[in-house]
């Protein structure tokens, strides 16, 4: 079942991302089975798909997965997924990953983290963003440890690859 989610999602997302979206019809479609649902559409130009689903797995454990995209009328697009699992011992993973372009620029981000059985919990997620008009881009990684708890780096820098101050908000 995961695996033609999966494929199915793939299917979807590559149609609607990569279509052409200079028609201005509007239409909506959704499906449902026993293990999850997945819907798409367009309206003016702008087409979206989105799917999920949760499945038990032999083991015991249950592993619940997610993605969506996106594309403008104005050539902006992105998308997403996500899976996490559960097992029956208590210990859990999740996964993700995001990814956005458009005319100010692209955005992408990953990352998971694992809980243990016994409740420790370990992460991170790495996260780079760089702006269209001027170049300058970000890099950062961020991690945790139930034992050692969180960090972070950043790295900003500018169209040169040059190393520059970080903005302050």
């Amino acid at each position: 079942m995961k695996k033609t989610l999966i494929a199915t999602t793939a299917a979807v997302l590559a149609t609607l991302v990569f279509a052409d979206t200079a028609t201005a019809a509007t239409g909506h479609v959704r499906a449902r089975s026993a293990n999850g649902v997945v819907a798409g559409g367009t309206n003016n130009g702008n087409s979206y798909v989105r799917a999920r689903g949760t499945k038990a797995n032999a083991d015991g454990s249950t592993t619940a997965a997610s993605g969506g995209a996106f594309k403008t009328r104005t050539g902006a697009y992105g998308a997403r997924g996500s899976t996490t699992t559960v097992n029956p011992d208590g210990s859990a993973s999740h996964s993700g990953s995001a990814y956005a372009t458009g005319a100010k620029g692209t955005a992408s981000t990953s990352g998971g983290f694992t809980r243990n059985a016994d409740g420790t919990v370990s992460g991170g997620r790495n996260t780079d963003v760089t702006n269209a008009a001027t170049g300058n881009s970000y890099s950062g990684s961020t991690s945790y440890d139930s034992a050692t708890g969180a960090t972070h780096s950043g790295t900003c820098t500018d169209a040169s690859g040059a190393t520059i101050a970080c903005p302050t908000r």
